[in-house]
């Protein structure tokens, strides 16, 4: 007798073969899927302890989030609101965030992601051993970067770079800390990689002593030409562009995963093909900013591509329009065509996986793998009547048709609610850290306050 059966549903496997079952079912043992096929079929094959009805609902896998800053949730009501907000505001106020706030703000911001959908997410930021904690409990699967930055948070604001070798060399110390203790941790849930924070914020010294931490396989997360103000650093102290500069430096490659990638060149985007380096792809907050991206021509070079909330909003379904949207406006440009509804799922599913480097684990779903997966309600008026479900759940879908949500053949979320944590009791801590961060900046830079408040 296995766990679970999840019958009944529009199943999408999100496989090779991108088959979509009707009156489908899925098995679930321990924390993997053991079948997955027609209802009817299934039944007669399996006995399950608990039934999961799922007429109605699309059953999908879980999203993968290949980019998240989760713990920086306490800037809402600020980034995006400053145009500029991330040198500006966002690098300068992380001198007021203490350790133990990225256990509260981790739970907080887990819970939005598990309550969205996200079952495996790629997160880089500072003090990640209190995040761990945090994804432990929560139940949720991630790759754990700690963040490495060497340029001076405060001296970003005004634009001046102050590099400061013994800030990085503490982030580096947090680094190996976090890889010693929680890689493999949680039953192989939780996985560490390496996060240099990005070129114009790092001398070369601090990727040298990345690349020998690194082993073959192990993801190296860096942000890539996400602004104009790294474009002009990087050429300024090396003359070139940020991926020749990571190329000479021998960063260039399969493991490197490159945030956001918004002002590549032509080069640029070869040297990233030729090195099979792969794209995290964050449209949300630069559609904010007025920004697009090449996704498109991504596709068509054969380059990698993920999806990844970035900052503030971590729902895969704004992400996905957002996505979307940011191709048509650069196809009514020129661009060549933008992609499918069915190829905006796989790029917040497997195609996220194989970015990651776990498409073997999560992504789709099939007989083997990790049994993370959602179930989507598709009774309501926003979706229904719909001539086609697939277009319908990429354009109007979000976090209300989350019904259930299973990582690790556990679930986390059901009939709506989050199960594993009082959310409000850790909302409420979380507002209370967001308060104290703030009234600390504005304290000290009184200066901030009209900028935030416009």
């Amino acid at each position: 007798m296995v766990d679970y059966l999840i019958k009944g549903g529009l199943i999408y496997t999100m496989d090779r073969g991108r088959h979509v079952i009707e009156d489908g079912a899925v098995m679930v043992e321990n924390d993997h899927i053991v079948a997955v096929g027609k209802s009817t079929e299934i039944e007669r094959s399996y006995e399950a302890e608990t039934v999961i009805e799922a007429a109605g609902k699309a059953v999908l896998p879980g999203f993968v989030n290949v980019h998240t800053h989760l713990p920086s949730i306490f800037v809402r009501g600020v980034y995006g609101v400053v145009r500029e907000g991330l040198y500006q505001v966002l690098f300068p106020v992380k001198e007021y965030l203490k350790p133990e706030h990225c256990y509260v703000l981790g739970l907080a911001s887990c819970a939005e992601a598990l309550t969205s959908g996200s079952t495996t997410i790629q997160e880089t930021y500072n003090y990640m051993d209190m995040f761990a904690r945090a994804a432990e409990e929560s139940g949720i699967r991630a790759d754990l970067g700690e963040q490495i930055a060497e340029a001076d948070y405060q001296a970003i604001k005004d634009g001046v770079y102050e590099y400061r070798s013994e800030q990085a060399e503490e982030m580096i110390k947090r680094a190996k800390s976090l890889k010693d203790k929680w890689d493999g941790a949680a039953d192989g849930r939780l996985t560490v990689s390496w996060a240099p924070l990005a070129p114009d914020m790092c001398t070369p010294w601090v990727y040298e002593e990345v690349m020998k931490l690194h082993k073959p396989g192990e993801k190296v997360s860096t942000h890539v030409e996400q602004s104009r103000r790294e474009v002009d650093q990087v050429r300024k102290l090396y003359g070139k562009t940020s991926v020749e500069h990571l190329k000479d430096m021998g960063v260039l490659g399969p493991d490197l995963i490159g945030a956001h990638c918004i002002f590549n060149s032509d080069k640029d985007l070869r040297l990233m093909k030729e090195a099979d380096a792969s794209v995290l792809h964050c449209p949300r907050p630069y559609l904010l900013g007025g920004a697009t991206a090449p996704l498109a021509r991504w596709i068509g070079m054969g380059i990698k591509v993920g999806l990844g909330t970035d900052n503030v909003n971590h729902t895969m379904w704004e992400t996905m329009r957002a996505a979307l949207y940011g191709a048509r406006h650069r196809e009514t440009l020129g661009e060549l065509g933008s992609p499918s509804y069915y190829e905006v799922l796989e790029l917040a599913t497997i195609k996220g996986a194989e970015v990651m480097g776990v498409s073997d684990k999560v992504g789709s779903l099939e007989p083997g793998k990790k049994a993370d997966l959602q179930l989507i309600d598709l009774k309501c008026p926003h979706i229904m009547p719909t001539a086609d479900v697939t277009s319908s759940l990429v354009l109007y879908g979000g976090t209300v048709n989350v019904d259930t949500v299973m990582v690790n053949g556990r679930i986390v979320k059901q009939n709506g609610e989050i199960t594993i944590m009082d959310v409000g009791k850790v909302l409420d801590e979380a507002q209370e850290i967001t308060d104290e961060i703030w009234s600390g900046l504005f304290s000290d830079r009184p200066e901030l306050r009209k900028l935030v408040k416009g």
